[in-house]
């Protein structure tokens, strides 16, 4: 609060001022004006000539504090108050002075003091409200601000502080997510003055929080009338339209900005018009802006933060922490430093020092809604979870199966996942007639472990106890997960499994030894491609080779929606009809669309749904028309639990180990156990 020394300079010198002709008139009237260097100057030099001249001591002393020297006006005032103990005016000037050098609890406490002498001095009550006001105690400074006002009803100064304590206080709501209380806040200020730029800034912030955006949108417009105001609004109407998912609109108005802006706030303008580039993935154009300002304000913490934030957009994580960590050499406290170190890390899967600089942001900033909300999201990642996958399935050969399948996860360390499972399926095979049915019984018990090595390769490992009526299996799996640049990500695999489609299969103790490869690449233009290798020997001394491609693109990111076509193409070495579908040659076509919403925040209905079709052709046999859909819908219960049912249908040669037509429906569940010890 700055205006406290308007309020105490006009309270202070009043009677100073009506001695007329007074020789220190000239020192008064610099200090009434804001000169205050040179009136401390000024009543420095009356001070040479009358030394124990105790007005021009305290008005030396207002001069050399509001100029900066605080430490000089403290000991101006102390000595004071030994020439004049118990003096109310003197003491007030000690308080304003632990103020000026913002030691603002020692401030409160003189404040007090005085309050508690003098309930009714209208400078005291002031100072009392805004030492509350520095301190964060909004609630006690708008109690006393109106006491204030109670004493005197039109002093533009205390409604000055009164606004700053309203928007104080209303920016703690909206840290704390409570953007409805800092719209009221907000209209309090507006009610007073309609047209006052600091509350129509705030309120259409909080209206943009609370995702009011035509009413924001009102707000602006009102303000782009005052041309002071015109890069702020700009930068907000942008920021709405790229809410609005009209990411051109948002580059066209970040354009406006950049034009309107002059030096104080090019940089400012600049940086909404990176965003703008960014979330349109143009990143070329992004960092070619940001290059020609480190030009001309080199080591800017703006840009600092500009390079850090376009390359985790652009998933040049390991670069964007180099930038975040030089941020905080220059600002330690930096909210983008810290937030933004974090969530580097946390994208390279580095959980560990995501919790630690969460934490820190935290400790800076407490209370704030994006730390909190970034902190429960890794909780709710490490957290132990509990999954299940209860589904039935049947075929047009006759297949029913039963399956339950579990798994726990416990992570004891951020970059550490322990998990055991429990699988049972039981197999009914109805093609020889009711009176002749076939029914096995499998229970999988399994246990592993994952490690996050650093940035780019992650271990996994599980161990497979198997046990049917006629046998039991160990079996193994190993994989290596390595993000290969920006873009890329391989996994490399080796897994055991035990054929268990039927009962006939599971009853035959067929172990299939895949080696596999999996390679993702994911590029800013929305284009994608997927592929799998695997290689399969199976115990019969049989081999299976297979490859799959899909090429896709996003058409949308919230709700997910991407189109592609997928190519699949795999044979056997030896054909086993009698004993499963194992054809010389495979060839499987299809174009398919996709759409999720899972992974929004805030949504409570959920679906998964994929529909594709196509054509097949078997070893030499002509073309065949197939299809296959996979609709999931369900519920999230709070952040941490979900429920999805579905039904899934095929009639690919490739959804059976037999060849048939493929029915699948089921429930699948989450639940994130909530544990606090990361």
């Amino acid at each position: 609060m700055k205006n406290h020394i308007s309020v105490f300079l006009a309270f202070l010198l009043m009677p100073l001022l009506g001695l007329a002709q007074s020789p220190m008139q000239a020192g008064f009237e610099m200090l009434e004006k804001g000169q205050f260097e040179e009136a401390a100057t000024f009543f420095k030099a009356y001070l040479e000539k009358e030394p124990d001249n105790q007005t021009a001591m305290l008005c030396y002393g207002r001069g050399v504090g509001l100029s900066g020297n605080t430490d000089e006006a403290k000991k101006v005032f102390s000595h004071l108050q030994e020439l004049k103990p118990g003096d109310f005016e003197v003491d007030l000037n000690m308080a304003e002075a632990y103020m000026w050098s913002k030691d603002f609890k020692t401030a409160l406490e003189l404040y007090q003091e005085l309050y508690a002498r003098d309930p009714k001095s209208f400078p005291a009550v002031l100072g009392l409200a805004n030492a509350y006001s520095e301190n964060k105690k909004y609630d006690e400074a708008l109690t006393f601000i109106e006491e204030a006002l109670a004493i005197q009803p039109t002093n533009a100064n205390a409604k000055v502080s009164r606004k700053f304590m309203r928007l104080g206080k209303g920016a703690l709501y909206m840290n704390a997510g409570n953007y409805h209380e800092a719209i009221n806040l907000h209209n309090l200020i507006l009610t007073e003055d309609s047209l006052d730029t600091d509350g129509l800034l705030n309120r259409a912030n909080a209206l943009i929080a609370s995702k009011q955006y035509d009413k924001a949108k009102k707000d602006y417009q009102t303000l782009l009338s005052i041309p002071a105001k015109e890069v702020q609004c700009y930068l907000g109407l942008s920021r709405i339209a790229n809410l609005d998912r009209d990411k051109k609109q948002s580059l066209k108005v970040a354009k406006e900005a950049v034009a309107a802006a002059d030096s104080a706030n090019t940089i400012i303008a600049h940086m909404g018009l990176v965003n703008a580039y960014g979330a349109l993935k143009d990143f070329k154009s992004a960092f070619r802006i940001i290059d020609s300002l480190w030009l001309i304000y080199p080591d800017n913490p703006e840009l600092i933060s500009a390079y850090g934030r376009m390359n985790i957009w652009s998933k040049g994580f390991k670069k964007a922490t180099e930038y975040y960590e030089k941020l905080l050499e220059v600002k330690p406290s930096s909210f983008d430093g810290n937030l933004g170190f974090a969530d580097a890390h946390h994208a390279m899967s580095l959980d560990n020092t995501a919790f630690e600089y969460v934490r820190k942001t935290l400790g800076f900033y407490p209370g704030q809604i994006d730390a909190l909300n970034f902190l429960e999201r890794l909780h709710q990642s490490h957290d132990p979870s509990i999954s299940s996958h209860v589904f039935s399935s049947s075929d047009n050969g006759g297949n029913l199966s039963t399956n339950y399948n579990f798994i726990g996860t416990f992570d004891p360390h951020p970059n550490w996942r322990t998990f055991i499972s429990y699988y049972s399926r039981k197999a009914e095979n109805m093609s020889a007639g009711l009176e002749n049915v076939e029914v096995k019984k499998v229970d999988n018990y399994g246990a592993g472990l994952s490690y996050q090595v650093n940035g780019w390769l992650k271990l996994s490992a599980k161990y497979n106890f198997l046990l049917s009526d006629d046998y039991t299996r160990k079996l193994g799996e190993v994989s290596a997960g390595l993000r290969a640049g920006k873009y890329q990500n391989i996994e490399i695999l080796y897994k055991e499994e035990v054929q268990n489609f039927n009962a006939d299969l599971i009853k035959r103790n067929l172990k299939l030894s895949n080696f596999q490869m999996n390679y993702n690449l994911s590029l800013p233009n929305r284009i994608g491609l997927y592929s799998q290798l695997i290689h399969t020997a199976i115990s019969d001394g049989n081999k299976r080779n297979l490859a799959f491609v899909s090429l896709y693109y996003d058409i949308l990111t919230r709700p997910s929606l991407k189109a592609g076509f997928n190519y699949s193409i795999f044979g056997f070495q030896q054909q086993v009809p009698e004993v499963y579908f194992s054809p010389d040659v495979f060839k499987g076509y299809e174009v398919f669309v996709g759409s999720e919403n899972v992974n929004l925040p805030n949504v409570k209905w959920i679906y998964q749904a994929i529909f594709a079709t196509g054509i097949q052709q078997i070893s030499s046999e002509d073309t065949q028309g197939i299809y296959r859909f996979d609709i999931k819908a369900g519920r999230k219960f709070g952040s941490r639990f979900y429920l999805m049912g579905y039904y899934m249908k095929s009639n690919s040669a490739a959804s059976s180990v037999q060849g048939f037509t493929y029915n699948e429906w089921g429930i699948r569940s989450r639940w994130a156990i909530p544990l606090r010890n990361l």
